[in-house]
């Protein structure tokens, strides 16, 4: 699973420049907008996909306390992403604005 995580990112991280590079930038805030919306949604879709993941743990467990605080720990952690991602997001409207 860590392999397929790490795969993923990997390859949306590589895809970036292609993404954001389609058409070149002509000023900086364009270029950093066109590198971060992406991201934002990059970094929600894969929070998205971890809370699947923790709340199938958590029906699978069975009552184990193991497998259960296992998935706590993966949703605290991903609803710390999603915050991080749209503070990241908010910091960047803000600074837009400016």
């Amino acid at each position: 699973m860590k392999k397929l995580i790490s795969g993923l990112i990997g390859l949306a991280i590589l895809s970036l420049p292609v993404v954001t590079l389609a058409n070149i930038p002509t000023d900086l805030d364009d270029a950093i907008g066109r590198i971060v919306n992406p991201l934002f949604l990059i970094l929600v879709a894969i929070s998205a996909v971890f809370i699947i993941y923790a709340a199938y743990t958590f029906v699978t467990s069975g009552g184990d306390p193991g497998k259960t605080e296992t998935a706590r720990t993966t949703l605290i952690y991903a609803i710390i992403g999603i915050i991080v991602a749209f503070l990241a997001l908010a910091l960047y409207n803000i600074l837009k604005a400016l």
